[in-house]
């Protein structure tokens, strides 16, 4: 690509008004807001300690039993769980423990605090402040052996790093093996790791969020060990031998800064004791700040590593004095080179792009209203598809732009392309091509219209995820800006194992009314995969451990009851998530052999997932194996209704990235409102509990049953002694799915069944309205649960809902309607569907 220089305007760097001295500050309720960083992975709660200076703000977790950063990181007391630069702060720490988290450090009796040599009582802390701080504590080993670490952190005014040493002594009577290691999570695919030759630095660095992490130790150049859980330990490390009284110690520094530049110039300093100094970069068109720019920083021809530009348009980071060019790629514009000289002072440097091409988003919908929309790009005749961001990003992610209220700016490449542009299933897709020329903008207008009818109903999402959560790391923002362009119009929160909210996301994008929602959890545990429970709503203790919310069990049915009674049994959703139903009711260890199971559970639970929906129409065979059985749980959700357990089922994404997460799976309840903004949250507990609900991958199914002119929908039961019924059946579609076949169930035998090729009449290809059907119903002798379910057979739900999920088939299926026909209150009548039942006999 043809590089063009232009010239570098420099400025003295803007002093900051933050005072050099180092701090120690307790967190609190009055004081969390000013002191606690700010950054995707945030762990920090009432009670943790605040260390910051003038360059880093770092949290070190309190000293308390299972303290945990999230779901994954545990045992951090006395551990390092933020870090983060304080000109731009981006904490992507998920926690660094000295000593490899071989001990807990849980006894506040053995922390030490000091400033400037005066000891100071942490019990009784609320901040000071000096020119050195350590904190020193005492671990005791996960498993007994005779050994103890003692661990010191010093911090100090004006450094961007923060000292740490170990000392593992044996206290026992035999001798014992031991290692110098620490470890790491900084958790994504985002993050790589870097081992730097010259310094001995191990570095790990997430370029599009802005954030990298550099060690360094006395014991000798390191290396990092591969997975999750990341042992950092010297390349030449051995096993030591302790005999009783002896110790090893080592120490070591961590850094933060923006990207890798900023690290290898820090570690190449401290080796030649030169210092750093800081340079920032702002990146301006004609149109504003440019963000999300990759600056290749050089020293001659050694590339130090890249930065990305922030919302800002600003890069970061502190350099050694010397010659430097900053090689700048952004979309929509040729690659530039800007030369930078950075002398012994801080420097500003303001680098004026030329317009770039771009494309500006006008989304309405029929009532020419703004409206969130999901905009996805696809390159034509030789053009890229574009790639914005990560799958954890927020407002461009992968090849898709969301926003919440019509409007976008987004920088793109000139080309040709095809854009798909959608709100839902409620609503048609446009497709638009149109061709960016080199410099200009383009101005992309869609009018997405409400096509489908679904008055009376509102579509849900009760399971979905982001980085809270510590089993992920897609930005809250971004899973929100997904729930809103996907229409989903109730979606409460529920992170692993963390009490959390979607309100504030809702309140910063500025759009509260378009979607409701309320605090929940997933309480996650094990056995895998029947000890997950979501439930909402729960009250949200913020900023307090897992906030506020229970904690797991090993017995499933110890913690289903634990969340069923929490918040002294206050009314709420508690749902089963992806069960293994025949383990549940009678195979608890998977065997084949009718047992026990663990049926206590089916008493707590209000709703069950039972996705994926198209298993309705393939049962499995009599023979099917254990393992096997997990794989079509609405089948045996049928069989559970003729046990006699009504437990409704829904459907759910479990989204856990931004690309496509959320809307593909959604249920739709009852609602007296169909305004978001309007949604009452305990009409929504009733209508999940008493199964008016429709589950759907994208079909609207209004299935019903009239008697006496009186409409019953699913969940519902019929007196229908000396009565007869009909049945009336619509399903509607956008323009970008369809239909073809339509059956009820009968206590989950098939009794009707429509396809397009059989009864052409009944179906539709024009239009919302896909399929209609009214027709008397026939008599039962028993009483029977009617499900009525529709599937586009051989169809894909399409390119609107991407790569993956847009192979899945339409499909759609309404909870039962019961037919009570004696009047003696409604009796399951125990058909096993020829698939024999884990019951003990």
């Amino acid at each position: 690509m043809k590089l063009t220089c232009l010239p570098v305007l420099l400025a003295v760097f803007v002093c900051s008004t933050i005072t050099p001295a180092a701090e120690i500050i307790k967190i609190s309720a009055e004081n969390y807001a000013q002191i606690v960083p700010q950054g995707k992975e945030v762990d920090a709660i009432y009670g943790d300690f605040v260390l910051r200076n003038d360059k880093i703000v770092a949290v070190i977790a309190q000293p308390v039993k299972d303290r945990k950063a999230n779901m994954t990181v545990r045992g951090v007391s006395g551990m390092l769980i933020d870090l983060t630069r304080r000109y731009f702060e981006s904490d992507q720490l998920s926690c660094f423990y000295p000593a490899a988290g071989r001990y807990l450090f849980e006894d506040a009796a053995t922390y030490i605090c000091q400033v400037d040599g005066k000891t100071v009582d942490l019990r009784k802390l609320d901040q000071a402040s000096g020119k050195l701080i350590t904190l020193r504590m005492v671990g005791q080993p996960l498993a007994a052996d005779g050994t103890q670490a003692t661990v010191e952190y010093s911090f100090r005014d004006q450094r961007a790093w923060i000292d740490y040493s170990v000392s593992i002594e044996n206290t026992g009577e035999a001798a014992r093996e031991t290692t110098v290691e620490d470890s790491l999570r900084c958790d994504g695919n985002l993050f790589v790791r870097t081992s730097d030759d010259e310094t001995g630095m191990f570095a790990i660095v997430d370029q599009y969020f802005g954030q990298g992490y550099g060690f360094l130790s006395d014991a000798g150049k390191l290396r990092a060990s591969t997975g999750r859980n990341i042992t950092i330990a010297p390349v030449d490390g051995e096993k030591r031998s302790l005999a009783k009284g002896d110790s090893l110690a080592w120490s070591g520094k961590v850094a933060c800064d923006q990207g890798l530049p900023g690290l290898r110039s820090w570690a190449v300093g401290l080796a030649s004791d030169a210092p750093t100094y800081p340079l920032q970069l702002t990146l301006k068109c004609p149109q504003g700040p440019v963000v999300h720019a990759k600056v290749e920083i050089r020293a001659g021809e050694k590339n130090l590593g890249v930065l990305e530009s922030d919302a800002k348009g600003m890069v970061r980071t502190e350099l050694l004095s010397g010659n430097y060019t900053a090689v700048v790629e952004s979309l929509g514009r040729e690659t530039r080179e800007h030369p930078l000289v950075i002398e012994q002072s801080p420097t500003n440097s303001t680098l004026s792009l030329p317009t770039g091409s771009r494309l500006i988003g006008k989304i309405v919908d029929g009532e020419q209203r703004p409206i969130a929309a999901k905009v996805q790009l696809i390159g034509l005749d030789g053009t890229s598809t574009p790639d914005f961001g990560p799958d954890s990003a927020a407002f461009a992610v992968k090849n898709l732009i969301y926003c919440a209220a019509g409007k976008f700016d987004q920088p793109l490449d000139a080309g040709k392309y095809r854009a798909i542009i959608s709100h839902g299933p409620e609503y048609d897709a446009s497709t638009v091509e149109f061709e960016l020329e080199t410099g200009k903008p383009y101005t992309l207008q869609a009018t997405l219209k409400r096509t489908v009818d679904t008055r009376g109903w509102v579509s849900a999402d009760f399971h979905s995820h982001s980085s809270p959560s510590g089993d992920n790391v897609s930005e809250q923002l971004g899973r929100v800006l997904n729930l809103l362009a996907e229409h989903i119009e109730f979606a409460p929160c529920t992170e692993h194992n963390r009490i959390d909210t979607y309100a504030d996301d809702l309140e910063f994008l500025g759009v509260t009314p378009a979607m409701a929602t309320c605090t929940g959890m997933e309480l996650t545990g094990s056995p895998l995969p029947i000890n997950h429970q979501n439930a909402f709503p729960l009250h949200r203790h913020e900023h307090e451990q897992d906030g506020g919310g229970p904690q797991t069990d090993a017995d499933p049915v110890a913690q289903i009851e634990r969340l069923g009674l929490w918040d002294n049994n206050a009314s709420k959703v508690v749902q089963s998530n992806h069960p293994n139903i025949p383990q549940i009711l009678g195979d608890r260890d998977m065997d084949g052999m009718p047992d026990e199971g663990f049926r206590g559970m089916l008493g707590w639970m209000d709703v069950i997932e039972v996705h994926p929906p198209q298993g309705i129409f393939t049962p499995p065979p009599a023979d099917v194996s254990p393992k096997d059985k997990y794989n079509n749980p609405i089948f045996f959700w049928m069989q559970l209704l003729n046990l006699g357990y009504r437990i409704p089922g829904v459907v759910n994404t479990d989204a856990h990235y931004n690309y496509h997460g959320s809307g593909w799976l959604r249920n739709y309840l009852a609602s007296s409102h169909d305004d978001p903004s309007a949604i009452d949250l305990d009409e929504m507990i009733h209508a999940a509990e008493h199964g008016h609900v429709i589950m759907t991958t994208g079909p609207f199914l209004d299935a019903a049953i009239e008697v006496d002119g009186q409409r019953y929908i699913s969940g519902e039961d019929i007196d229908m002694r000396g009565k007869t019924a009909t049945v009336a059946i619509r399903v509607q579609c956008p323009n970008w799915f369809d239909v073809n076949r339509v059956q009820v169930f009968a206590n989950g035998r098939p009794v009707l069944n429509f396809t397009r090729k059989t009864n052409p009449e009944l179906f539709r290809n024009q239009g919302a309205i896909r399929f209609a059907f009214r027709g008397e119903l026939q008599k039962f002798e028993h009483d029977t649960h009617l499900i009525v379910a529709t599937i586009g057979e051989d169809l894909k739900l399409g390119p609107v809902m991407g790569e993956v999920s847009g192979e899945l088939p339409p499909v759609a299926v309404a909870n039962p309607i019961f037919l009570d026909v004696d009047g003696g209150g409604f009796q399951a009548n125990g058909d096993d569907l020829d698939v024999p039942f884990m019951l003990p006999k």
